[in-house]
Formats: structure tokens, C-alpha cells, sequence
């Protein structure tokens, strides 16, 4: 990447590095705080070779974001047949404009459309666009969780996590084996195996009961229930591990409810 480092990053090549970090989180190479300030830094990158920092001392097995392939000048043997092509073309353009001077006059081409410019895609290479989802209004999060039941097939799942700061997610669930999964959530779903036992014995919820327009109303609200007009809701998660609950934490405390929306505890 060395000659192209300075390329400007694309959302697809922030959404893949940020899954490269959360891929190294879940393995353990490195801190809760390392790598919210890399997500963060991964976000507001500009360029590739600020992408490729905060990944360069990772184990990862995703393939990173790399540069285009520079394009190269032709060679000059090239532009030499190129150059000869254009005079005899014009040689012979001269001399039939001399044999046709006296007949009739030369009738000019017109062109009868404008060339159009078009896109070569290799086959069997589908375009990607990562779009991240809207995750503080009623209507983003039916959408987010439309997205997960059409792609995985259910709505069973033990815990939904919500990084509203950076607008990003992590869905829990059991696959086939009845192992805990890991679906990271930035624009598309990334799912892979959660590497902790701490979630083995977890209970599970169906999202669909889950009404996002009392979650959402909830949210906009947790600023003056906390006595905090100005605090910024970082997180909220919706699980089932010990009780029913959805948390919205904040820089100056968090509180939690029941699924019906009835307050369980504060903590400042």
C-alpha cells in the first residue's frame, strides 16, 4: 500500500477495518477503550494509510482495504504505433479531400448522440454499499431488525447492542449448534463466533416483541431522566441474560427498563 497510502478511504473500506478491529476485540488482542477509540478513529479516517494504522500490529484474517492498482504510462513503443496510425490516417484524409475537391463537396459527419460513458464490471462481481443504519428513531430500528430476520431467518437472539456514538451494533444468538454468535452490525452483518463462555447459558428474547417506538421515545427521553438534559446517550442493549432490560447508558450514569418501558434502576 506504500505508493497509494494516501488514497482517499471509501465507507466500505472504513465499514471492513472496522470490522477487523471488532474481530480482534472479540479475540482478545486488545482493551475495551483501545478499541472504542479505534472504531472512532476508523470513522473520521481520511485516507487509506490512516485505516491501515490502527490495524497494522492486528492478528486479522478479514481482507483489509487496499489501494487501486496505479495505472502506468504506455510504453513508448506504443505511443510510437499510435503516432503512425494518426499520420497515415491524416495522409489519407488529404488525399482524398485533393481527388474529391473538383466532383462534389465532402458532406461533414455529425455525430448523432453523445458518446456515452460506461462502466466495465467483471463477472460474477457484485458492487458493495455499506450504509449504516439509523439506529435513535422508531422507524431505523424496524428497519435494522427487518434487515437481520430477513438475512438470518429469525428473530430469537440473546442480547442487541447499540453503539450509537459511532452507529454500530452487535447481535448475539445461538446458530445451528446452539453456539454463541457474534453478528457485527456496520452497514452489513458480519457474523462469527463470540470467543467468551459468558454468554453460553444466556436467555433469549424475540426481537419482534420488542416495540422500537416505545424504545425510541425512551431514548429521547433518558437525558432529563437522568437529570442531565445535556448527557449523550452512548449505548443501549436489549437482552434477556438475567431479566428482561433495556440499558441506555451515558457519559454521567445509565438506567435501565423493563421491556413495557417501566424504569428498573438508576445508576449516576
Amino acid at each position: 500500500m506504500s505508493g497509494n497510502a494516501s488514497k482517499r478511504a471509501r465507507e466500505i473500506d472504513r465499514a471492513t477495518t472496522a470490522t477487523a478491529l471488532d474481530r480482534a476485540y472479540s479475540d482478545g488482542q486488545m482493551t475495551y477503550e483501545e478499541h472504542r477509540l479505534r472504531i472512532e478513529r476508523a470513522v473520521a479516517a481520511v485516507t487509506l494509510s490512516d485505516l491501515r494504522a490502527l490495524t497494522d500490529d492486528l492478528q486479522t484474517d478479514v481482507d483489509l482495504p487496499e489501494p487501486p492498482p496505479r495505472h502506468y504510462e504506455p510504453k513508448r513503443r506504443v505511443l510510437y504505433a499510435l503516432l503512425a496510425v494518426i499520420v497515415v490516417a491524416v495522409g489519407l484524409t488529404v488525399f482524398l479531400l485533393d481527388s474529391q475537391a473538383d466532383d462534389e463537396p465532402i458532406l461533414a459527419a455529425v455525430p448523432t448522440s453523445s458518446p456515452t460513458s460506461v462502466v466495465e464490471v467483471a463477472d460474477g462481481v457484485t458492487p458493495i454499499v455499506a450504509r449504516p443504519f439509523v439506529f435513535d428513531t422508531a422507524a431505523g430500528l424496524d428497519n435494522f431488525r427487518q434487515q437481520y430476520v430477513d438475512r438470518f431467518g429469525s428473530s430469537e437472539v440473546i442480547s442487541v447492542s447499540i453503539r450509537l456514538i459511532d452507529q454500530r451494533a452487535d447481535i448475539y444468538r445461538f446458530d445451528a449448534n446452539r453456539a454463541v454468535e457474534d453478528v457485527a452490525v456496520y452497514g452489513g452483518f458480519d457474523p462469527g463466533p463470540y470467543s467468551s463462555s459468558s454468554l453460553n447459558d444466556a436467555g433469549t428474547f424475540d426481537w419482534m416483541s420488542i416495540d422500537h417506538t416505545l424504545v425510541a421515545n425512551v431514548l429521547a427521553g433518558v437525558p432529563e431522566s437522568l437529570g442531565n438534559p445535556n448527557a449523550v446517550v452512548d449505548s443501549l442493549t436489549i437482552d434477556n441474560q438475567e431479566r428482561p432490560e433495556i440499558e441506555f447508558r451515558t457519559d454521567s450514569g445509565r438506567i435501565l427498563y423493563d421491556f413495557a418501558g417501566n424504569p428498573i434502576a438508576v445508576y449516576k
